[in-house]
């Protein structure tokens, strides 16, 4: 019997299993283990299954995705495919790199290291603040990505634009150090290029993609690379070949989800110009800048 039958019989076990449980309450327990040692049995073997597919491949389509799971399922849902779709993200397996195309992950998922004062001012933010959207981070995420490191960092402060002024104001009012409301050119170079721990609270552009934990709000790859090529004048360190430089490395790093990543350009209005930059400057595929 081949292997694809052998999981055939298993989805066929794990249906029976299910119906039994609803007439012998007795023996309720004992099935349960061992469906839920037949349904890990399943997904390990789907996922090694996946991995030999399309692991070699630069894409595939989620049209694809559906014909894998179907050779074994031949009834799945739609909204079973969607969460297995989703769950498969979340473990990173697989990364979608556009609206229809994913990749097997080869790549770490990427995280912020987070500061001391990052940590301080989420915590305040949260506790004053339990209903806003924000992400705290610090400049020195840039470095792993850049060749030359730059003499100074501050930390963004980034909330919903109409409690900018009310997170500034708490914030003095519990003593936190060379803190700046929106900053423009000129305070950035009287002020701020000079300080090490400056704090600048900026607006949240709607829709930004931000990771939130239990103990962190921070961003994600997407937000980081689209912002410093939006914000030329709070990001100017970061800018010509180094900027060059640090989208190519994000890209060999880290996954990055395309679709989310021209979404948030567009809210920013620099969609257009962002394909340009990346077709000429970046080693990253035509396909994935203009799909």
């Amino acid at each position: 019997m081949d292997s694809n039958n052998c999981l055939k019989k298993l989805f066929a076990v794990q249906y029976l299993i299910s119906n039994i449980c609803l007439f012998m309450p007795i023996a309720v327990q004992c099935l349960i283990i061992f469906a839920y040692k037949t349904a890990n049995l399943i997904r390990d073997y789907l996922i090694e299954q996946l991995k030999q597919e399309f692991g070699g491949r630069k894409s595939f389509s989620r049209q694809e995705l559906l014909a894998f799971f179907r050779r074994f399922e031949p009834d799945v849902k739609e909204s079973t495919f969607r969460w297995r779709v989703y769950n498969l993200k979340h473990k990173n397996i697989i990364s979608p790199i556009s609206r229809q195309k994913f990749v097997i992950t080869d790549k770490p998922a990427f995280a912020v290291s987070t500061e001391k004062i990052d940590e301080k001012l989420t915590a305040l933010i949260r506790k004053q603040f339990p209903h806003l959207r924000f992400a705290v981070w610090s400049t020195k995420a840039v470095n792993e990505f850049m060749l030359h490191q730059p003499a100074r960092y501050y930390t963004l402060v980034e909330v919903e634009r109409e409690a900018t002024e009310a997170v500034f104001n708490f914030m003095k009012d519990n003593r936190v150090k060379n803190v700046f409301l929106e900053p423009n050119e000129k305070e950035l170079q009287k002020y701020i290029s000079d300080l090490e721990n400056a704090v600048v609270v900026l607006p949240l552009v709607s829709k930004a993609p931000i990771q939130t934990k239990r103990d962190k709000a921070s961003i994600t790859i997407e937000k980081l690379l689209i912002d410093l090529y939006s914000d030329r004048q709070l990001f100017n360190a970061y800018q010509g070949s180094e900027l060059v430089n640090i989208y190519n490395t994000a890209y060999n790093r880290y996954p990055i989800d395309f679709t989310k990543l021209f979404s948030y350009a567009t809210r920013r209005r620099k969609a257009a110009d962002l394909k340009h930059f990346l077709s000429q400057k970046t080693d990253i595929p035509q396909n994935l800048i203009y799909d």
